[in-house]
């Protein structure tokens, strides 16, 4: 009688270790249970002290109708979020370095949608509801691998243009913005 006691113990503790492995998840240095993730910068296990946010709000009054640029982004930026304050008939627009539009460019406007570019996938919206105050956008994960310009298409008063990003810490540097003649699209 007290070998099947044990017997059985053994068997629930067994299965009791099982189900705790079971229930614990592989962290991002492939340890089980370990609970390293990754942090804002990529780096699994970070504390977000490898890179920096880069971000601001481009307000230039613009009087001619046109491309005009806001902000460059540099090679390796991640979480990139370009979004337009409030809604309006401007249209934001983004070309690779190398002269490749990737959004809104040589003059014709694109769907909303996914868009590759600088080796990574940008998400294009433009909220079209009628009653909808949102603004247009674009976002990619990144890391880009290439030099990116971000223009406004300029048709009415600019209600401003947040950008951010975020760099590794051998890439810092900071945002290079336009004067404020208008340049080619």
């Amino acid at each position: 009688m007290l070998s099947g006691l044990a017997l059985l113990l053994l068997v629930c503790l067994h299965m009791r270790v099982q189900g705790k492995l079971r229930s614990q998840s592989l962290g991002c240095d492939e340890y089980l249970g370990s609970g390293r993730v990754v942090d804002k910068c990529g780096v699994c296990g970070g504390d977000n002290s490898t890179c920096r946010l880069v971000s601001g709000v481009f307000k230039h009054s613009l009087s001619k109708i046109g491309y005009h640029k806001i902000v460059e982004i540099p090679e390796g930026a991640t979480k990139i979020n370009v979004t337009e304050m409030v809604k309006s008939r401007n249209y934001l627009a983004l070309r690779s370095r190398s002269g490749r539009s990737i959004i809104n460019g040589n003059w014709a406007i694109d769907r909303p949608g996914k868009y590759e570019g600088a080796g990574t996938m940008f998400t294009y919206r433009r909220p079209n509801e009628i009653s909808s105050t949102a603004g247009e956008s674009f976002l990619a994960e990144g890391p880009t691998n290439e030099i990116l310009d971000v223009y406004m298409i300029f048709q009415q008063p600019n209600p401003g243009v947040h950008y951010e990003y975020i760099l590794p810490s051998e890439k810092l540097v900071s945002p290079q913005q336009p004067s404020r003649r208008p340049e080619g699209k």
